[in-house]
């Protein structure tokens, strides 16, 4: 069986975490960092010449500036655009970018979003913002796309996938309800990625458009 071969965008956690997790499954594992993605017609294969043809595509880049506290009556418009608008349009180039990639493998695309894009989160408008928007463009993806063969789904993780512990230690306080059913918040490497796995695999592949909420049972939104 070929080894499938998958391209995750974004720094740091949970791009990371997930790497390795996809890593020790078996896969081929490309990285892509925050860089500003300037895609416009170009394929995610002629950007990375001579890999092997992309099964999978993770998308978890929220840049530093994203990731920040912020009080929104404090933002100028050049910092709305580099904590949210820049942030969702890079996904949108690279979900375009991807599209003939992903065809011709018959492939999935995953989007990892922090729950503050369904729960919202105290001094995180604009990375709220940004990620619900890519939540959202995820499942319209899904339904325009199953017709070429794509699986796209979003994965929402408990904000400490992306925050600062202490930022998202405040923002678990302020907003859960409980302690978490498990026990903990879900691995990224050993529970996240197989999950990830999963979705990319034969075995879920009447999963259209799945927006899961993965956090270990800490916030169940509705």
């Amino acid at each position: 069986m070929a080894r499938r071969h998958a391209l995750i965008v974004g720094a740091g956690d949970p791009a990371d975490a997930v790497a390795v997790g996809l890593e020790a499954r078996g896969w081929a594992v490309t990285r892509m960092a925050d860089d500003t993605l300037e895609w416009t017609d170009d394929t995610v294969d002629s950007r990375l010449p001579g890999r092997d043809p992309i099964d999978l595509v993770v998308h978890a880049r929220y840049p530093a500036p994203a990731r920040r506290r912020s009080a929104l009556v404090d933002l100028s418009d050049e910092d709305w655009y580099r904590m949210a608008d820049e942030p969702l349009e890079a996904a949108v180039r690279l979900a375009r970018s991807a599209h003939a990639d992903l065809a011709a493998t018959s492939g999935t695309m995953v989007f990892l979003v922090p729950l503050m894009a369904s729960a919202g989160g105290d001094g995180f408008a604009p990375m709220a913002t940004a990620a619900e928007g890519i939540r959202i463009m995820a499942k319209s993806l899904a339904k325009t796309w199953g017709h070429d063969g794509i699986r796209v789904h979003a994965l929402t993780l408990d904000p400490s996938a992306f925050l600062a512990e202490a930022d998202a230690a405040g923002m678990a306080e302020a907003n859960s309800l409980h302690d978490p059913p498990l026990g903990r918040v879900p691995d990224l490497a050993a529970e996240v990625a197989p999950i990830v796995d999963a979705l990319a695999g034969d075995d879920f592949a009447s999963l259209v458009g799945a927006s899961l909420v993965v956090d270990g049972g800490l916030w169940m939104p509705g």
